[in-house]
């Protein structure tokens, strides 16, 4: 039987629910959940249509948008639409000057008919095919509570209007961004099989893939191919999900508990996972790294009130959540460290700090350039370090950065920036790019091989000290070689070992052995005798440079910059450096904890006195000796070794090539003398390259 329902206000200052409209079940159900998720105060929407109706034209139209752009991106018309969406608002928002108002809804109709008229279109398949068709749908959907409805007519051209993109077609956040109108458009038409189709769309994205764009068996999140996309596409997929779910429980077309524990998973494991505050790291953004604001999020919080209600058992992690990237107080951080073997990414967070990287390989897509953005995120993909304390020490860099001196690149050091050479993505150079962890440590290790330069780049983590190291660095190249440590916006002294660096200095220092720099509660420590560049000087740039988007207005601010110059044509040059966040004095570091064991072309290793872990790279069948521990391996790997309980070593061991099946490991414990010889199998399928733990007696 069908059943009327009838939809209330949610409060005095949410959007209306007329008494008078009625739809039938479900679709009254997730209409009174929509029309309340849209939710305005009165006092909010009166001025932005207040100027929208002065402005607008007798025809509908109004004169400051060019209708006939077709722009690919900042594309003109749609502001058209927004302008609508905003008398839509102000006449159906109780309690507004504009409820009910004749000459609003006169305005509302007008405009209406004239985008239906000129159907305006762009380059970018994306305005056409989602941007649109989503804000049309949703501004028809709310003006289904207005009390006087639009022409039969016009809506119904409208509706057809809306029939562009195909969401079984496509992929990832596509997918869910277009099948959100098909989601729209089944409301409007109360058509059951729609609702259905679409739904199922929606949420088919919530799940695990293998090679294909979308949500990966590690949990990061691939598009454009398999390129890293956590924040960006992976937040657009997030929103879309998210968004949708909370219309949806108690109705037939429910989020699965299964879907929801992969959303939630990846939703709070690794997308929030990139977050300090309210800030996230550059490496996930894709080209959005070239907008201004990108890496601010201020809205996250209403999305995780929102799975507060959809995840209603896990409500007070959530919670957490939401205070860790919204508030100063209240909340925890807990300790820990991923690599995602198939975004080729490495997180690792601590209460004082996090500290992420992104490698790349043939198996996955550098950062890409497209529609003119990111016009110079060439090296995005080589190592690229992002160390936060606070949240905003890169926020609105880009424009001003030094694009070959990306934090922990190693690169030609060139007079002037170089622009990327390929759109979309190019497929990564090198073979060898991977990590081992086990939730709370790990270490990571790429092979370099681009633009000519070559070089063995690893990075070891643990509570209080990030390791970087680099050998084998080589170039033809007549330009100098830089790997650089940081390039962050200069937040107060820099001071040094050699001295106090002034706000606007260039200091070139070949540093001896111990050597250190700090600025803004970061030290870094120079284990052995390394030629230093250390710059404190304003930089200008504009968003137009990075992005075409954008205005060409110009933006200056004063940078923190700390370099290695490895000087012209280096051949088995190396570097080591220990990065100790959130060191309150610089003499309270103990070098003995880090005990530097190799850094050869062969492996690359270290021993943690403190917390009795090693870690070690391998790049060939090779050897280490360690004062505790003397391992070989007949294969490449990145292992781990942890002493356990008594005589336990807990041993973790991962495949960087992604290649292997088994690998054969000798471990000796030097002060005992005891070994073993081991033959392990490594993970495979989708889990090639992932973590293998093993218990042994050593």
């Amino acid at each position: 039987m069908r059943k009327s329902i009838y939809l209330v206000a949610y409060c005095l200052f949410l959007f209306p629910i007329l008494a008078n409209a009625q739809a039938t079940y479900p679709f009254g159900t997730i209409l009174k959940k929509l029309y309340a998720d849209q939710g305005k105060n009165a006092n909010n929407v009166v001025k932005p249509a207040q100027s929208v109706l002065e402005t607008i034209q007798p025809d509908g139209t109004w004169v400051d948008i060019n209708y006939e752009d077709k722009s690919t991106t900042n594309w003109l018309p749609i502001t058209h639409i927004s302008r609508v969406t905003d008398l839509v608002f102000a006449y159906t928002t109780e309690g507004s000057a504009y409820r009910k108002n004749d000459k609003v809804y006169n305005a509302i109709v007008n405009a209406l008919k004239v985008w239906y008229e000129k159907d305006p279109k762009s380059t970018n398949w994306w305005h056409n095919e989602i941007s649109v068709p989503q804000k049309l749908g949703l501004l028809l959907v709310i003006m289904t509570a207005a009390e006087k409805q639009l022409p039969d007519e016009l809506q119904d051209q409208l509706i057809e209007r809306m029939k562009r993109g195909n969401m079984v077609e496509k992929t990832g956040a596509n997918k869910t961004d277009i099948a959100m109108h098909y989601f729209y458009r089944s409301l409007l038409t109360e058509d059951s099989k729609l609702l259905g189709e679409s739904l199922a769309e929606i949420f088919r994205p919530v799940s695990l893939v293998d090679g294909e764009e979308g949500l990966q068996y590690d949990f990061s999140y691939l598009q454009h191919g398999p390129q890293l996309y956590i924040g960006g596409y992976g937040n657009v997929f997030l929103g879309g999900v998210i968004k949708i779910a909370g219309y949806v429980p108690g109705t037939p077309y429910a989020l699965s508990k299964e879907k929801l524990a992969l959303l939630s998973e990846f939703y709070q494991n690794t997308y929030l996972k990139t977050f300090r505050s309210r800030y996230v790291d550059f490496n996930v953004e894709g080209r959005g790294v070239s907008r201004p604001k990108n890496l601010r999020k201020p809205s996250e919080k209403y999305r995780l009130n929102a799975m507060k209600e959809i995840d209603a058992s896990n409500a007070d992690q959530w919670e957490n959540e939401r205070l860790r990237v919204d508030s100063l107080t209240g909340f925890t951080i807990a300790p820990y460290h991923k690599h995602f073997w198939k975004g080729d990414y490495t997180v690792h967070i601590r209460p004082e700090y996090n500290f992420n990287v992104r490698i790349a390989s043939k198996r996955t897509k550098r950062a890409e350039a497209g529609n003119n953005e990111n016009l110079y995120g060439r090296y995005l993909s080589d190592g690229a370090t992002n160390l936060q304390l606070s949240g905003p020490e890169y926020y609105n860099i880009m424009p001003v950065w030094e694009w070959d001196k990306i934090p922990g690149v190693t690169a030609a050091d060139r007079a002037e920036d170089l622009k990327m050479n390929v759109n979309w993505g190019e497929t990564g150079h090198n073979e060898f790019a991977g990590g081992v962890s086990d939730g709370m440590y790990g270490a990571t290790a790429y092979q370099l091989d681009y633009d000519g330069v070559s070089a063995k780049k690893a990075w070891f983590f643990f509570d209080k000290e990030v390791v970087a190291m680099g050998t084998d660095i080589r170039t033809d190249s007549v330009l100098s070689i830089a790997t650089t440590v940081n390039q962050s916006w200069l937040e107060g002294s820099v001071i040094s070992s050699f001295g106090t660096i002034k706000k606007g200095d260039v200091v070139k220092q070949n540093a001896a052995p111990s050597s250190w720099v700090q600025h803004n509660g970061v030290a870094y420590y120079f284990p052995k005798q390394t030629n230093l560049v250390v710059s404190t000087q304003t930089q200008n740039g504009n968003w137009n440079k990075i992005n075409q988007t954008y205005g060409k207005e110009n933006i200056a601010g004063d940078v923190f910059k700390l370099w290695i110059d490895h000087g012209t044509k280096p051949d088995t040059a190396s570097y080591q450096y220990i990065v100790l966040p959130a060191i309150k004095n610089i003499k309270s570091f103990d070098p003995k904890t880090i005990e530097l064991i190799s850094n050869t072309p062969q492996n690359q290793s270290i021993y943690h006195q403190q917390l009795k872990i090693l870690q070690a790279v391998f790049y060939s069948p090779s050897s280490i000796t360690s004062s505790s521990y003397e391992i070989s391996v007949d294969k490449p790997c990145v292992l781990m070794l942890k002493e356990g309980k008594g005589n336990e070593r807990l041993l973790y061991i991962a495949d960087p090539l992604q290649q292997e099946s088994t690998i054969s490991i000798k471990l000796k414990n030097v002060k005992t003398g005891k070994s073993v010889d081991l033959a392990v199998k490594l993970p495979e399928g989708p889990y090639r390259g992932s973590s293998k733990k093993l218990i042994e007696k050593l």
